[in-house]
């Protein structure tokens, strides 16, 4: 029997990792033996830290979008290592926040592959405070819903009413199968998740990153000066896509985020013992990023 395959999209800051710790905890889900593969894109993950897995074998893919033509040989890789290694009963992909997931289909029948997985469903979490604001800009945000057999809206604390009904309209206009459902923190119920019926998609696969974005990772030395790197957030404004990491402002690590524009700030996740971010950018140059983060990293004094 193929092993099942249960994928989770969403754009940038949507709440994927926390939907899935909540998934992991559903009953139905933690009595089974479980595979789990977090994407990145960028050279260091963060959010496979954040993901409550125990002793769940894990494997992060962290150099591109797990579904591109970039990091395919890595995916077919990591695939046959679970059936060879691990024959669990369900797999869970959490996919970049830039991902397309349309090659997901070819990737599954590779020769290498063939028979040996099946896609259970695509489940695509939406930011209700910022889903409409990134649409127009991103083709990624739209193929995920679009190709989505399930879309959970989270974050609707932080909407109107008047809100939602607009994005529900939205959503539907884009994807008239699939079911939607309202939640806050990436709270699912196991019936709305076992009710997903899987739409198999068509297309070629991608040959490169699906949206003219780039990452970098900074790792300062030390603690870095709150000020001058708010500021540096204020300058580069909508250029920064998505940042999550840890930083030192003096009082030992914190985990920080910034999704759409929001500055995040939290208890530094367990186990972290550096200084280290990862940026997500686009519409300007590397070295301007490079530039205005290391300066911003660095205190006065240095």
């Amino acid at each position: 029997m193929p092993i099942p395959v249960i994928v989770i999209t969403g754009y940038l800051g949507a709440g994927k990792t926390t939907l899935l710790n909540r998934v992991l905890q559903l009953p139905g889900i933690r009595e089974k033996e479980l595979a789990l593969i977090i994407n990145e894109f960028g050279s260091v993950g963060v959010d496979g830290a954040r993901v409550d897995s125990g002793t769940i074998p894990k494997f992060e893919l962290n150099k591109g979008s797990l579904f591109c033509i970039c990091i395919k040989t890595d995916f077919i890789d990591t695939l046959t290592t679970i059936q060879e290694d691990v024959r669990p009963e369900l797999v869970i992909v959490e996919a970049t926040g830039i991902a397309e997931p349309r090659d997901l289909e070819s990737f599954v029948r590779e020769p290498h592959l063939a028979g040996r997985f099946t896609v259970r469903a695509n489940l695509c979490v939406v930011d209700a405070a910022n889903f409409i604001k990134v649409l127009p800009m991103l083709r990624a945000a739209r193929a995920q819903v679009e190709q989505a057999d399930g879309i959970l809206v989270n974050k609707c604390d932080l909407v109107s009413e008047r809100e939602r009904a607009a994005l529900h309209e939205v959503l539907a206009s884009h994807n008239p199968h699939a079911p939607i459902m309202e939640t806050s923190e990436g709270r699912i119920p196991e019936t709305f998740l076992n009710a997903l019926t899987h739409r198999p998609q068509a297309g070629d696969a991608l040959t490169a990153p699906p949206d003219p974005v780039f990452a970098e990772t900074f790792q300062p030395a030390g603690p870095t000066d709150r000020a001058r790197f708010e500021a540096a957030l204020a300058s580069l404004g909508d250029k920064i896509l998505r940042l999550k990491g840890h930083l030192d402002f003096g009082e030992g690590l914190r985990y920080v985020e910034v999704v759409c524009g929001d500055f995040q700030e939290s208890e530094a996740t367990s186990g972290a013992k550096a200084p280290r971010i990862v940026v997500i950018a686009w519409r300007l140059r590397q070295d301007e990023l490079r530039q205005a983060m290391e300066d911003a990293l660095v205190l006065p004094s240095q």
